[in-house]
């Protein structure tokens, strides 16, 4: 063996794909203006289309290839539509292309909710002090809801406690205690 020279190890696998040649940039054009997606490109190409992306990343033209190519779609139907609806005279064509292109045939409404909620609890507040016409009788259901909920807390306690009792009792007699 000869120890003093490095070897180099040749890569294995499929060879990496030039996707920026004009031939495949051209290709790209024409399939993204048939509608294809991306992946449908990828496929096409034979790569996958996380290759597809990642070049695109890498390669500003492989990039600009695949918005020509949707723009150009875009493009060519737009005007098949127009021609549909002007020469052909179909209807439906016509009523398409106005809804998507005058705002007076817009199927499309725009809607704006802004809710001012500190204004509206500050309404429901005042209305509900109108609502009561005496302050006296005001501060009189004020003072029954508290008494109300004192009572019925000093009941809860009376009987947690009476329970708790009761069972201390029961537990007594079983260990053989009081």
């Amino acid at each position: 063996m000869n120890k003093g020279l490095k070897t180099t190890k040749k890569k294995t696998g499929p060879k990496k794909k030039i996707l920026n040649d004009k031939k495949t940039l051209d290709a790209i054009v024409e399939l993204g203006s048939q509608g294809l997606t991306t992946g449908q490109i990828a496929r096409c190409l034979g790569v996958s289309w996380s290759t597809l992306d990642r070049r695109r990343k890498e390669y500003e033209e492989i990039e600009d290839a695949i918005k020509k190519g949707e723009a150009l779609g875009v493009s060519r139907v737009a005007n098949a539509l127009y021609e549909s609806a002007t020469i052909d005279k179909n209807v439906t064509a016509q009523i398409f292309y106005l809804k998507n292109r005058s705002e007076n045939w817009s199927d499309r409404q725009e809607v704006n909710h802004n809710l001012d909620l500190a204004g509206i609890l500050s309404n429901a507040h005042g209305r509900i002090i109108d609502a009561r016409t005496d302050e006296s009788e005001s501060l009189q259901l004020s003072d029954n809801y508290a008494r109300t909920e004192t009572h019925a807390r000093a009941e809860s306690t009376s009987e947690r406690t009476e329970n708790k009792t009761s069972q201390t009792t029961t537990n007594d007699k079983k260990s053989g205690g009081v």
